[in-house]
């Protein structure tokens, strides 16, 4: 799964991140910036949260994997 983190900077100076599981990949291709900074735009239009955003200061997609350990076979 991977998730797309962005920063945002609110009205009393302060970071605000916000975080959206299952971004698409391709985010990292041609014209994957350009999506994420429209997005980023019509949050700070919505300003859907309980605080005012003023700006976005970055953005990153985290890849994150997953593997078991299977500690029932350990041996002591």
């Amino acid at each position: 799964m991977k998730t797309l983190k962005m920063t945002f900077t609110t009205e009393a100076g302060k970071s605000f991140a916000l975080s959206l599981n299952y971004a698409d990949p391709t985010l990292l291709g041609e014209g994957g910036a350009a999506k994420v900074k429209s997005a980023a735009d019509l949050i700070l239009a919505q300003q859907p949260f309980d605080v005012t955003l003023v700006s976005c200061d970055s953005a990153v997609l985290i890849d994150r994997s997953e593997t078991a350990i299977d500690i029932a076979a350990a041996s002591a």
